[in-house]
């Protein structure tokens, strides 16, 4: 039996009339009933008793209405996973990054990966890393980048390429008594104004439970989205901020000037926090997803980054 007559008698079923069925089908009256009358024949049963102002459900198509439901949903689901397939066989990938993409180099990485497969179909966006996991776990993208602080396990269903480390630092204004030194103990900013980054974002929750091992609350008067925001606001003097080293790092675009207009103290005791390749576990990568997986890991051997 051709599924398409299925489709049609769910919303012939729906509309309990022939010509604002044919209408949402796109199709002529007397085909739809053909085609109606054609599964009937097949089945051996009447589905939809006829009047001349509207046709309802008979019982045998009462119980044939939820089987029609599964078998019109399996077709979608069907032509979604072939047309997901036949994505994947023609190289796209969809790579979820965390937003310093360029002080970390996934940015020039994506760039290279590029080169060597250049009929790939790469699309790449930027998240919180909270956001970058749902989308992972819900298969909207094939890996992200993400941050993992050090003593937060991974997520169950994902395996990961730990591609580098970066560390918590403190950054104050050049004015700050503390400006002039290397290494401060997290005690000693117990007073301090701080701007963070927002709550959703892992390294607000990083740098929370790490004032809290030593004792007490970061006062934060300003809540930023981008790390951009947060340098900007302590180069203005509004406070001090625990970002990670690679975001105090000058950009290749000079978005700072060659002295950075803030000062960085490296912080005690040393907090890491893990950029990880992740993927979902137990699920086959599509051919160009693996090719990217593999690309990563001989990047990392070659560079020995840390």
């Amino acid at each position: 039996m051709n599924i398409d007559y299925f489709r049609e008698f769910i919303v012939l079923a729906d509309c309990g009339s022939y010509i604002e069925a044919s209408g949402r089908l796109f199709i002529g009256q007397s085909s739809l009933s053909k085609h109606i009358m054609t599964m009937e024949k097949e089945l051996g049963v009447p589905l939809f008793e006829r009047t001349s102002r509207k046709v309802m459900l008979t019982r045998f198509g009462e119980l044939m209405l939820p089987y029609a439901n599964r078998i019109v949903q399996a077709q979608f689901d069907y032509r979604h996973a072939l047309q997901a397939e036949q994505e994947s066989a023609r190289g796209r990938i969809t790579i979820g990054t965390i937003s310093a993409t360029a002080k970390y180099g996934i940015t020039n990485l994506v760039a290279d990966f590029k080169r060597r497969y250049p009929h790939s179909m790469i699309q790449m966006f930027e998240g919180d890393p909270s956001d970058l996991a749902s989308h992972l776990h819900n298969r909207q993208c094939d890996v992200i980048f993400a941050h993992l602080p050090e003593h937060n396990p991974l997520p169950a269903d994902f395996e990961h390429i730990h591609y580098l480390d970066d560390a918590l630092v403190c950054i104050l204004p050049r004015s700050h008594p503390f400006a002039g030194k290397k290494e401060l103990h997290l005690e000693q900013l117990q007073n301090e104004t701080f701007i963070a980054l927002a709550e959703n974002d892992t390294l607000h929750q990083l740098i929370l439970s790490t004032c809290h091992r030593v004792g007490f609350s970061p006062n934060i008067s300003f809540l930023c989205h981008r790390v951009d925001s947060v340098l900007d606001l302590v180069t203005k003097g509004m406070g001090i901020a625990l970002v990670t080293e690679y975001a105090t790092v000058r950009p290749e675009d000079g978005n700072f000037p060659e002295q950075a207009p803030f000062a960085t103290a490296r912080l005690l005791p040393r907090t890491t926090v893990s950029v990880d390749l992740c993927y979902r576990k137990n699920e086959n990568l599509s051919p160009m997803a693996t090719k990217f997986v593999e690309f990563v890991q001989d990047f990392i051997s070659r560079n020995q980054l840390s």
